[in-house]
């Protein structure tokens, strides 16, 4: 509770209340000293607790992650002013590098322990929860300064459409690909996913020239 409480003050702009603070103080130390108390060393946690505290862990570590993730991207906007590198440049190349390790050292180990199916699927379904989960929830938490009667003014850039291009161009390649050898991407099928790649940071980086 107090994580959550720090965390909700740095969202929002009014601040949270003293009383709260003391309440989310008191309840901390209540919920750890029973869990002390209660929880038997020999069996573990009961599985339906076990559930909440697991549930209650994943909330934790997302917004650690989103507190994490803030300050990483001002310090790379601030590398980014210092050697005089475009924002755009930044967010597709080392922002997005960065943002892909985890995925991609998840997703090889799966595949590599025969676990192929569960790979794949962590493939499109990471994006997909950024694209879906996350933008909408950074739609839905934006500052009303910055709302207008229609919405959130944004601007399509010619990068953005380039990659929305070619991450469909891809998509549609894989399906074909695993209908024409029966449910199967062959392993070659790897260098056309690195060709759409590199072709679209080189058609990125030509828009930003």
């Amino acid at each position: 509770p107090i994580w959550l409480l720090y965390y909700l003050s740095t969202k929002l702009e009014d601040g949270i209340d003293v009383r709260l603070t003391i309440f989310a103080i008191m309840t901390s130390f209540a919920v750890g000293a029973t869990v002390i108390r209660f929880c038997d060393k020999a069996t573990g946690m009961p599985l339906k607790f076990g559930i909440v505290t697991a549930l209650y862990g994943f909330l934790i570590a997302a917004t650690w992650i989103d507190v994490i993730s803030e300050h990483l991207v001002n310090i790379l906007e601030l590398i980014g002013v210092l050697l005089r590198i475009p924002s755009p440049v930044m967010g597709m190349t080392i922002l997005a590098w960065g943002n892909s390790v985890g995925d991609w050292t998840t997703n090889g180990a799966l595949a590599q322990r025969g676990l192929a199916d569960m790979s794949m699927a962590a493939c499109f379904a990471g994006p997909s929860f950024n694209l879906l989960v996350g933008l909408g929830f950074g739609l839905l938490t934006q500052k009303e300064s910055l709302m207008t009667a229609e919405g959130l003014n944004v601007t399509m850039m010619p990068t953005v459409r380039t990659g929305f291009i070619f991450l469909i161009t891809n998509c549609i390649a894989a399906i074909v690909s695993s209908l024409y050898h029966g449910g199967i991407i062959p392993k070659m099928h790897g260098y056309v996913f690195w060709t759409f790649y590199f072709a679209y940071l080189s058609m990125s980086a030509q828009h930003l020239m």
